[in-house]
């Protein structure tokens, strides 16, 4: 995932191998890719029911990649590396990548039924945050739904961050440069105009137990839904309205 400005902030996104995340994805073994899995697979609940979806800052395609036909998803990312590879992997007749920012899509790109920022914000300074998510409402029809997962900055994330950079092969502490709770997130998208914003907590345990069994961590991620994300969830997933009256 790349995003405006990304590298003035002494960050090169470029330096992550294209495709890198979708080929964690697509291991299907071990605890990096397990996250990946049950990561989308909850954003993909909240997209039932709507049709025409916006991916913003889409990286390699892996979430539209998961979608069937009955979605037509636009994907956006301003690396054209990214893209290339998305085009090259997942494009098809219902399936379309554009290496842009929001503001950039063309002029007929517009009147999405649900658009979707899966770990974008995080990468983003505040006031790119603000123009990133008002250029993705605009598009928006209204009454049209926005979905935004990020970090949780007041769960064992920031140890969680810590051990990943250390023992993994990318370093997240320079990536992740705004930190959300639950609470500022909900503000941020009330004070954006947003109807019925929802804050959930999800990820606790259950990507660790892919490291004994892939099963296990599918069985985990049941038991602990409810009661133990609202307490542990190292993920924010916020689900929001465009009101319909725009």
């Amino acid at each position: 995932m790349v995003t405006d400005g990304a590298g003035d902030r002494g960050f090169d996104y470029e330096m992550i191998a294209s495709g890198y995340y979708d080929a964690v994805y697509r291991r299907h073994r071990g605890i990096q890719s397990k996250w990946h899995h049950l990561k989308f697979r909850r954003v993909v609940e909240e997209m039932e029911g709507y049709q025409r979806h916006l991916d913003v800052g889409c990286g390699p395609g892996t979430l539209i990649g998961l979608l069937d036909d009955r979605f037509l998803s636009t994907g956006i990312d301003i690396s054209t590396t990214e893209i290339d590879y998305a085009r090259c992997v997942y494009e098809s007749e219902s399936k379309h990548f554009f290496a842009v920012s929001a503001r950039a899509l063309p002029d007929a790109c517009r009147d999405y039924d649900v658009a979707t920022l899966v770990e974008v914000v995080e990468h983003l300074a505040p006031a790119e945050v603000d123009d990133v998510l008002r250029a993705t409402i605009e598009r928006l029809r209204p009454g049209g739904k926005l979905v935004v997962t990020t970090p949780n900055f007041r769960s064992a994330w920031p140890l969680v961050q810590r051990l990943i950079s250390r023992l993994g092969p990318v370093d997240y502490a320079p990536q992740h440069i705004n930190h959300f709770t639950p609470r500022r997130l909900q503000q941020l998208l009330q004070d954006l105009g947003l109807t019925d914003v929802r804050v959930h907590r999800y990820l606790a345990l259950a990507p660790f137990a892919a490291a004994l069994s892939w099963r296990l961590a599918d069985i985990l991620a049941r038991v602990e839904r409810g009661s133990l994300e609202r307490v542990a969830g190292l993920l924010l997933l916020v689900t929001a309205s465009k009101p319909a009256d725009e």
